[in-house]
């Protein structure tokens, strides 16, 4: 069973498409500036400057070097046919910070390419949600990236606090994924806030009980303080970063409060901190309701063909109705409306997913809910021994004080117009948790005041992290430069030579591209 923690069940707690015409769109978009005026050069991160800026974390953290060993036979050092030299390690921080204590271990990879050598510059890559890049991943998280980048850099990895083999990374039982994954399309249907209340309740008992007292110190503050013990773990006065999804969201929680620890940051699709979930929820069922549109119609260009026919969407909004409470799989999972829009709200932003998202969608219209199942219980690895929701349940419940109960989930729901599919699903996982206990360190607003150059990265179709919230980090950011892409793609790098080449151009050599480039699709 995989150690890694990783992919949300609930698309509006993310702390958690088409593509778009040449010319720009409305007026939240960025104005066209094409790639390949001006750069300016970022300060190099050779030490830190005299005068550091400091944020709410201080001036750093100070712990003992990370003694490098041979990775477990778990931990490969190939990946798409590429060899890297592969080493581990561990970093040990406090589970409280506040109060001490307890100490936790968190285990750390490193990959080198061919030919370079141990005193390349480090930079952390954490993608997705908490936990989905972790130690086991470091050499296809390496051979992810391009190849100048693999020659510049020894690409870490972390298993983020209640990651790996913790016992948060397990702290939701079986039976409360199987309702999560089978949760009703609308709130305000008959029982369904009664079973949403259940739900979050179920949940946070199985939290509560497997984690105990500490449960709250799992959040993304916490997180960041962690990648400041990893930094001076490391040896280096400033920690360079990419990262993209939550990872992104961490990198800007950690520019906040370590500003003068800045090296070179990538910031790729954050979501906006100073959002309340049912902000967000709103904000992305829009997005999500214009990529389900550029879905149906891209899909006659499939291989083949659509499989849904000539009217895509209907086909699927007939089939959201007739499926209503569900069908039980082949594979235990009960497979509902709601179960649809989960795979949906997580699929749409991935196009290569696209031919078998529809394939899959088809065969539910047709009564044959299997393939739907296959891809949710593939997608999230669920098995009676581990699952892939725990940490992003815990990190969306811990990072926001907001509590919505299921009846005023149900009360908005039903204010919403009723062709609203993602606005009433999206509303109702808000509440989840609404059993959950109070937390220490709910996010708010970013400034990183002080930090050197930061680079922030989206799409402006993005269904997952919807442009919105990404243009509110870039503003919050004191030294944020926004690059925007012209796409309904999750995630903005890799993302064609114009993304690659601003990318990787900041990255090496510290150029910043010109105010206000899109990159065509």
């Amino acid at each position: 069973m995989p150690r890694q923690l990783r992919r949300l069940l609930l698309p509006a707690l993310l702390v958690v498409a088409a593509t778009a015409a040449c010319t720009v769109g409305p007026s939240s978009r960025p104005p066209l500036a094409v790639y390949g005026g001006p750069t300016t050069p970022a300060t190099t991160a050779a030490s830190a400057p005299s005068g550091m800026p400091t944020g709410p974390g201080g001036p750093g953290r100070d712990v003992d070097p990370i003694r490098w060993t041979d990775c477990p036979g778990d931990v490969s050092p190939d990946a798409d046919g590429t060899s890297f030299t592969v080493e581990c390690g561990v970093v040990r921080v406090p589970i409280s910070y506040a109060n001490g204590g307890q100490v936790l271990s968190l285990d750390v990879a490193r990959a080198r390419a061919k030919d370079v050598g141990e005193d390349v510059q480090n930079l952390v890559v954490i993608r997705g949600t908490p936990g989905r890049t972790g130690r086991d991943d470091v050499a296809s998280v390496a051979a992810a990236l391009p190849a100048s980048l693999r020659k510049s850099f020894a690409v870490i990895t972390l298993d983020l606090r209640g990651t790996g083999d913790s016992a948060v990374a397990s702290c939701l039982s079986l039976s409360s994924v199987r309702r999560l994954v089978a949760s009703d399309a609308d709130p305000s249907a008959d029982q369904a806030a009664q079973r949403l209340q259940t739900t979050a309740r179920q949940l946070t008992f199985d939290c509560t009980d497997n984690v105990g007292p500490s449960l709250s110190s799992y959040d993304t503050t916490a997180a960041a303080d962690d990648l400041d013990n990893l930094r001076a773990a490391l040896g280096t006065p400033t920690l360079n970063v990419l990262g993209q999804g939550y990872g992104a969201t961490l990198g800007a929680i950690y520019a906040d409060r370590y500003p003068g620890r800045v090296g070179r940051l990538v910031l790729d699709s954050p979501d906006d901190p100073l959002a309340a979930p049912d902000e967000r929820a709103k904000t992305r069922a829009a997005a999500l309701d214009a990529a389900l549109d550029a879905f149906s119609q891209s899909c006659a260009d499939l291989a083949g063909g659509c499989p849904l026919g000539d009217k895509p969407r209907d086909r699927i909004t007939s089939m959201l109705v007739v499926l209503g409470d569900g069908q039980v799989a082949d594979n235990g999972l009960l497979i509902t409306a709601g179960s649809v829009l989960l795979l949906l709200s997580d699929q749409l932003g991935d196009q290569d997913s696209w031919p078998e998202l529809a394939a899959a969608l088809n065969a539910a219209a047709g009564g044959n809910v299997n393939p739907i199942a296959d891809m949710i219980a593939q997608h999230w690895q669920i098995s009676s021994v581990q699952n892939l929701f725990d940490g992003e349940v815990v990190y969306g419940c811990n990072d926001t004080t907001q509590r919505l109960p299921p009846s005023e989930a149900a009360t908005r729901a039903a204010a919403l117009p009723a062709d609203d599919l993602f606005g009433r699903f999206l509303i109702g996982q808000v509440s989840v948790c609404s059993a959950w206990p109070a937390p220490d360190q709910p996010l708010g607003r970013v400034a990183g005041t002080g930090a050197r150059p930061i680079l922030v990265l989206g799409a402006v179709d993005d269904p997952v992290s919807p442009y919105d919230g990404i243009r509110s980090v870039s503003g919050q950011l004191a030294s944020a430069k926004l690059v925007s892409w012209q796409s309904g793609q999750h995630g903005a790098f890799p993302g064609g030579s114009c993304m690659n080449d601003v990318v990787v151009g900041y990255l090496t050599d510290g150029h910043l591209p010109a105010t206000g480039t899109l990159c065509p699709p």
